[in-house]
């Protein structure tokens, strides 16, 4: 991993810079690569955000998130990776051929991140990638304000799903007492990530739970492309679904399966303390941290089911 005078120089000889975050956003990607977007710009840079998919509805609120394209734009001097665990969760926003000789810069906390990029900046003992942007904008010399600190706590307050997550530490509630002062509203990021949700969120959510199941430890339901248009809503407003499943008293791990176009199904893994989900995720082809993880498999609901729960139970079975 390279050390963060390395980034900052790469950041400062830089004139133009394109930001992605990963395939189904969260508030941390978006979050994280906005604020460091919006860094760059008061030093005089060009800088761009893109997400191969929709910033969701629910952080539309953050400055510049209408401005996110789905697409990299050809000629930026620098790629940045932001809260990507590999160059797969760039999705289509990276294109490979079109980027060619540019260097990437990877900025993310996952564990299970080996470092992709020309220049990684890696930190898997942060909560949020937010917070090491917010390490390297304090390093770079920009001041904060209020728009840079809004984005930036949004993602700290979404990944430790308001401060409820293991990793929430003194230094991230302090971190946060920061963005606070420097103008971002702890009330309307709260409000807005957790307390708002349409009415097909409640009739998805209501159709999804009817079909949870739970076994040896494990709870699992999974939603097809049908459920969700019968809905009327969308993958986003499965967001939070897969954290809710692992408050179940009952449940050790977490799954969520989701069916995507193109024969493919989106895995999401929660689990307590003492389990290690990454393990799983990674083996599958994605990553992710000890205790939430996921990834994209090949395959229909039941032959990704059966893939799953096949790998969870050996866990399962080797902690025992």
């Amino acid at each position: 991993m390279n050390p963060q005078s390395d980034v900052a120089r790469l950041l400062r000889d830089a004139s133009s810079i394109q930001l992605i975050g990963h395939i189904s956003p969260d508030g941390d990607a978006i979050g994280s690569s906005l604020g460091l977007a919006w860094a760059l710009r008061t030093m005089g840079k060009v800088a761009r955000v893109a997400c191969a998919d929709p910033v969701p509805r629910n952080l539309l609120f953050l400055p510049g998130a209408t401005a996110v394209r789905q697409r990299a734009i050809a000629g930026p001097s620098l790629v940045v990776a932001v809260d990507c665990s590999d160059e797969r969760r760039m999705g289509s926003a990276y294109d490979a051929q079109m980027l060619a000789g540019r260097p990437l810069l990877v900025i993310d906390h996952h564990e299970s991140n080996r470092g992709f990029g020309d220049v990684n900046l890696i930190d898997p003992q942060a909560a949020a990638t937010a917070q090491i942007v917010l390490r390297l904008v304090e390093h770079l010399g920009v001041p904060l304000n209020a728009t840079i600190a809004t984005c930036l706590l949004t993602g700290l307050i979404t990944d430790t799903q308001g401060f409820r997550t293991p990793n929430t530490s003194s230094g991230v509630l302090a971190d946060a007492v920061t963005l606070c002062d420097a103008g971002a509203s702890l009330t309307e990021i709260m409000d807005q990530s957790f307390g708002r949700s349409p009415l097909c969120k409640l009739r998805l959510w209501g159709s999804v739970f009817e079909r949870c199941k739970l076994e040896d430890g494990v709870l699992w339901t999974e939603v097809s492309r049908q459920d969700i248009d019968r809905a009327g809503a969308s993958s986003e407003t499965l967001s939070g679904l897969v954290n809710y499943l692992a408050t179940i008293d009952e449940a050790q791990i977490a799954v969520l399966l989701e069916e995507l176009p193109n024969n493919r199904v989106d895995v999401s893994l929660r689990a307590r303390p003492g389990y290690n989900v990454a393990v799983v995720a990674s083996a599958l082809g994605g990553g992710g941290h000890e205790l939430a993880a996921g990834c994209q498999v090949s395959g229909t609901l039941a032959e990704v089911r059966a893939m799953v729960l096949e790998a969870l139970a050996e866990q399962m079975l080797a902690r025992a």
